[in-house]
């Protein structure tokens, strides 16, 4: 990947305006016995079946090679299945037609934050999007304005992109793709490379355009990141394990330690706590949760 794609991901969207597709069932994205292979490689992908609906978080996990980054590109529209169907607002994602259009709907932030930026300040790649759309410059300025102030980028407007923490940049990456006014964003392992501070500002910017109501699709690998979505997702050799809320899914102690996959570190001190005969609600995943429970215990 590179910023080719942001460009071209604009670029094309602009060229078509987008129509109204009916799509009753409440999904915005929809897999329908989806499998994928790569050219002369075995299915990473297979029949996989599931549904985002609209405003809603979901946590995508799995242990390495399970294929959540193929999976993240087959809901984005990058990738298009060799079976079953992708929608993305009733659109076909294999439709050449409809390709323009679904791009302006899901953005895709990738894991490498330098790879989808492409002018020289912060507040210039932010309106490469819309700019490209043919907006007025009145519309660009309040788009950017905007995603400047959710993703906290105010007073950085005019700093130049390489001096921004990993942390900034990928912010930056997602304000350049919340300017196009996507209804969803796809992200693929987006805190991989940021150490805590930086992380901890990502997922509140996550957190806080889902209780916005926009759609957020989240590539993980660290298991503290799942219990903030409303459903999570679990791969096995590309297929769905598990599609529950968080409590149910980490109330799996066993089949997450098949796949090689830790409890959060919330839902495993509960856990170690219960065995010791502290009688520790079930269902507790986030810290928030226990760190109430353990202070009206111990008041």
């Amino acid at each position: 990947m590179s910023a080719l794609f942001k460009r071209a991901q604009v670029t094309l969207a602009g060229m078509r305006e987008v129509s109204s597709v009916p799509n009753n069932n409440g999904y915005l994205i929809e897999l329908e016995r989806v499998s994928f292979a790569y050219p002369g490689g075995p299915p990473v992908i297979r029949e996989f079946s599931a549904g985002v609906r609209r405003g809603e978080f979901i946590a995508v996990i799995g242990p390495n090679g399970s294929g959540k980054s193929t999976l993240a590109g087959l809901a984005a529209g990058l990738l298009v299945p060799v079976a079953g169907r992708a929608l993305v607002d009733g659109l076909d994602t294999a439709a050449p037609a409809a390709r323009d259009e679904i791009r302006l709907r899901v953005g895709l932030v990738l894991q490498n934050p330098d790879n989808q930026i492409v002018a020289a300040r912060v507040e210039e790649d932010i309106a490469f999007g819309p700019e490209n759309l043919n907006l007025s410059p009145d519309q660009v300025r309040r788009r950017v304005e905007h995603a400047l102030g959710t993703v906290g980028l105010d007073r950085l407007r005019d700093r130049p992109p390489h001096l921004l923490s990993g942390g900034e940049k990928q912010r930056l990456a997602i304000a350049g793709l919340l300017a196009l006014q996507p209804s969803c964003l796809v992200l693929d392992e987006p805190t991989a490379m940021l150490d805590p501070p930086d992380r901890r500002g990502v997922l509140r910017v996550l957190r806080d355009l889902a209780a916005g109501g926009t759609t957020v699709l989240l590539v993980t690998h660290h298991m503290d990141e799942a219990p903030l979505a409303d459903r999570v997702w679990v791969l096995e050799n590309g297929a769905l394990l598990a599609d529950d809320i968080p409590p149910v899914v980490f109330g799996r102690p066993k089949l997450l330690d098949r796949l090689g996959l830790a409890l959060p570190p919330a839902a495993e001190l509960a856990r170690r706590l219960a065995e010791k005969g502290v009688a520790v609600p079930e269902g507790i995943v986030q810290k928030e949760d226990l760190v109430r429970y353990l202070c009206r215990v111990l008041k």
